[in-house]
């Protein structure tokens, strides 16, 4: 995940939705590095980032129409 600021991409695995106090701490930092400064568990965010893109994919395939 890149900060938009760095050029990250507006896209379902770069964007991931805080609040804005956490936004502004993180600033431009890398999520990553933000959580270990945080002292956050990083791990546990990571697996529920994936299933949270997982199931937002499956809920956009099931979505389209089918020809």
């Amino acid at each position: 995940m890149l900060a938009i600021s760095r050029g990250g991409r507006y896209t379902l695995s770069n964007v991931v939705p805080c609040c804005r106090s956490c936004n502004a701490s993180k600033c431009n930092t890398e999520v990553t590095t933000w959580m270990r400064r945080k002292k956050l568990d990083e791990r546990l965010f990571l697996v529920r980032q994936a299933q949270i893109i997982a199931e937002l994919t499956d809920t956009v395939d099931e979505a389209q129409p089918t020809e």
